[in-house]
């Protein structure tokens, strides 16, 4: 880009591009630029999820999408909502062996905070893998 810029600087220089012509082309290149760099950074948090009942869910949400939404409600507020939800599958599923995993396969113990630290450090890779007999929690950002 900066050997882009260069050439349409030296062209008004030159008498050949117009300075509002040269602003028009610099903003052109500056707003591919931002795309580019926006597309590179763009992650997606990837949950994935196979019950003993064998539902199967599959859910891809953008980062920023997740960050913003963990940030409006509070990373408390998201942490109780898993384990009251846990808790009450975890009431009316059969055992699970050491795992306490509800029927849907959604496990007690996940900790939202350690979630919320890999999105907002932008970390990549495998956040949590949790599989017993029959059930199976991956979560991951790629």
């Amino acid at each position: 880009m900066k050997e882009e810029m260069l050439r349409i600087l030296k062209m008004v220089e030159e008498g050949k591009l117009s300075s509002e012509k040269a602003l028009d082309m610099i903003s052109i290149l500056q707003n591919r630029a931002n795309e580019r760099s926006v597309a590179k950074k763009s992650k997606i948090l990837k949950i994935s999820v196979d019950s003993p009942d064998k539902d199967v869910v599959r859910v891809n949400i953008p980062l920023d999408f997740v960050k913003n939404m963990i940030k409006a409600v509070g990373p408390g507020y998201i942490q109780k909502m898993i384990n009251q939800y846990a808790k009450n599958e975890n009431t009316t599923s059969q055992g699970t062996e050491n795992l306490s995993v509800g029927s849907i396969g959604v496990p007690e113990g996940i900790d939202i905070n350690l979630i919320l630290y890999a999105i907002e450090n932008d970390l990549d890779g495998e956040i949590v893998n949790i599989e017993s007999q029959d059930s199976r929690v991956y979560i991951v950002i790629e």
